[in-house]
């Protein structure tokens, strides 16, 4: 079983080999809780709502000026 180490600053490095079964990336969201003398990390779930933004997020940048146009162009 793998061990990690508590820094100074209360942190602790997940071993790569854990991060990459999960899917862990830097920013995910981890869920942390206390069962008796053991603590328990998870992958937090997202929301829908962040996965919409995630797969799609890049589809909109911009669309505001584009839809400006648009509108003008129509008003003539």
């Amino acid at each position: 079983m793998p061990v990690a180490r508590l820094s100074s600053k209360s942190q602790i490095v997940i071993p790569a080999a854990i991060r990459r079964r999960l899917g862990l990336k830097a920013g995910d969201l981890l869920e942390i809780r206390q069962e008796g003398n053991s603590v328990v990390v998870r992958k937090a779930e997202r929301s829908a709502l962040d996965e919409l933004e995630r797969i799609g997020g890049d589809l909109w940048r911009g669309s505001a000026e584009a839809l400006k146009k648009e509108r003008e162009e129509w008003d003539g």
